[in-house]
């Protein structure tokens, strides 16, 4: 069974150490892990970073990483530094 984590507000630097620590002790507690990230409102490099990193780390760890619904902040800073195609995304229903 697959634990989601919402990520919400802003997703910068100044979150970073926060954001990293809650994803590392999701995927290290669950066999599968899904991000919700439709409500970030700000978006920096410093979190994409860790994005590329926890999918990375899920792949290593044989324990599967689903980034979910990524809003414009997402979509426009990934698209702005060329990492849109570095990560996969699904679309929920919201």
């Amino acid at each position: 069974m697959s634990h989601l984590v919402t990520v919400s507000g802003e997703a910068t630097i100044f979150q970073a150490a926060d954001l990293h620590r809650t994803l590392l002790d999701a995927l290290a507690q669950e066999e599968a892990l899904r991000v919700d990230l439709s409500q970030i409102t700000e978006f920096d490099c410093s979190a994409a970073q860790i994005l590329i990193w926890l999918t990375r780390e899920g792949a290593r760890l044989g324990r599967p990483v689903s980034l979910l619904s990524p809003g414009e902040p997402v979509r426009e800073l990934l698209a702005l530094i060329g990492l849109d195609a570095e990560l996969t995304f699904e679309e929920t229903a919201q």
